[in-house]
């Protein structure tokens, strides 16, 4: 049985590795390529001349600018609950001086005073002829004017023809959105990024955990928390756990499940408390709290009913464990722990709280006929010559399909039957030596 949890580790890690690598490919590509782009760069249009604007249109570009004539637009945010009003950002009308045309630069507020100084190197050529040393690269994506900017623009074009002739003609109906790249603003690509960091970072760890055998590691790291525990034993306490999940199983020692790659291992016999917990709304918690003798919290990531089907199981195979919440619980574990455990190591003081806070779980046998209503545990000591009839018996008893049975009876010793009646256990102990197998009852 833990082979097959490590094998499904194994795929699990595989499967990250796999759904990461296209979760990556496809935010890289899929939004207009913005993403790729923004880590390739843009295309410099500085020396181009007669340059054709429209062909760039959407287009991700970089000027090199020197000269600005003015400022057109002022953008300004309003914060609803407060009433404040911020600048955000300003357009600037921008001369392109290898190209003698002049086109428009949105740009956020943080580069106004940079722009400011090359509205000064503006005048100082245009007035007196002193060339300007200073430049900014203004990148974004191209973009065609229009609405409320475009009338903003021609108008201001249009005052400044007063002072510098021509400039009408010289003007283009385009400008650079310098926060968006092809077109997707670039607040969007950072997110993208750091979405893509985080997956490389799974992947590197799946991949470290798919080559290194994790489960194996996390497995013997709990052996060697719990002295006396050996994979042999969990391996047949999990053979005939019960299955509360497709990666969950509660055995009469041990629970284990899969989170992820992650193999979660509870000794059961130290739990004294569990309870099914749930929060909705922003954040969405659905799980199963656990408790032990060291008042360690091991939370189980688990649905309602499978939920509450766990706690049924700890119903009745853990009679040491308080099952259900009520706040006079919670207050003795909190204030008064020995007197807690008192309760959860007191069968029959405990059953009153079971029967009280978990009335809701039932009586059902959970697992393929691994539980029932008892405490007796029927194991298999060794199947005896006449294999085949002991298989069969082990599959009608248990459920198991023939691969599970082979294995539970090759793997002898091995339990059969977990928490059954005494009656059932010596009727089933009974069945198995006529076939020839050695069982005990426990």
């Amino acid at each position: 049985m833990l082979e097959d949890i490590k094998t499904r580790s194994k795929k699990a890690a595989k499967k990250s590795i796999i759904i990461w690598t296209i979760v990556i490919l496809v935010l890289m590509l899929a939004p207009l390529l913005a993403p790729l782009q923004y880590l390739i760069g843009p295309k410099d249009l500085t020396d181009v001349k007669n340059l054709d604007y429209k062909k760039y249109e959407g287009k991700y570009v970089e000027f090199e600018v020197k000269y600005v004539f003015g400022s057109y637009m002022e953008k300004i945010s309003k914060n609803t609950k407060t009433g404040s009003r911020r600048t955000t950002g300003y357009g600037y009308i921008v001369y392109n001086y290898n190209d003698n045309s002049c086109f428009a630069a949105y740009l956020p507020a943080s580069k106004k005073s940079t722009m400011d100084k090359l509205i000064d190197q503006a005048e100082d050529i245009y007035f007196y002829g002193i060339e300007g040393t200073k430049s900014v690269k203004v990148k974004g994506t191209l973009k065609k004017l229009s609405g409320t900017e475009l009338k903003y623009y021609n108008e201001t074009v249009e005052e400044l023809e007063e002072i510098i002739p021509g400039i009408t003609d010289a003007a283009v109906l385009f400008y650079v959105d310098s926060e968006s790249v092809n077109r997707v603003p670039t607040i969007f690509i950072w997110i993208i990024y750091a979405v893509c960091i985080f997956g490389l970072i799974q992947i590197v760890l799946s991949v470290i955990r798919y080559t290194t055998g994790s489960a194996q590691k996390q497995i013997d790291k709990f052996i060697s928390a719990h002295p006396g525990t050996t994979e042999g034993e969990i391996d047949s306490d999990l053979r005939a756990a019960a299955k509360v999940t497709d990666s969950l199983w509660a055995g009469h020692h041990y629970t284990v499940w899969l989170e992820g790659v992650k193999v979660k291992m509870l000794d059961n016999t130290k739990l004294v408390w569990a309870y099914y917990y749930r929060v909705t709304g922003r954040q969405n918690i659905s799980q199963v709290l656990t408790f032990d003798t060291d008042k360690k919290k091991v939370p189980i990531n688990i649905s309602k009913e499978s939920g509450e089907k766990l706690l049924g199981v700890y119903l009745q195979t853990q009679p040491h464990m308080v099952i259900g919440y009520k706040s006079e619980i919670e207050k003795q574990y909190k204030k008064d722990f020995a007197g807690f455990l008192d309760i959860a190591y007191n069968p029959a003081k405990n059953g009153d709280y079971a029967q009280a806070g978990s009335s809701s779980y039932g009586t059902d046998s959970y697992g393929a006929g691994g539980y029932g209503a008892g405490s007796s545990v029927v194991e298999l000591v060794d199947a005896g010559s006449d294999k085949l009839e002991v298989i069969k018996i082990v599959r009608e008893v248990t459920g198991l399909g023939l691969a599970e049975a082979k294995d539970l009876v090759d793997g002898a010793p091995s339990i059969i039957k977990n928490g059954v009646t005494d009656t059932e256990a010596q009727n089933l102990k009974a069945q198995l030596e006529a076939a020839g197998a050695s069982v005990t009852i426990r």
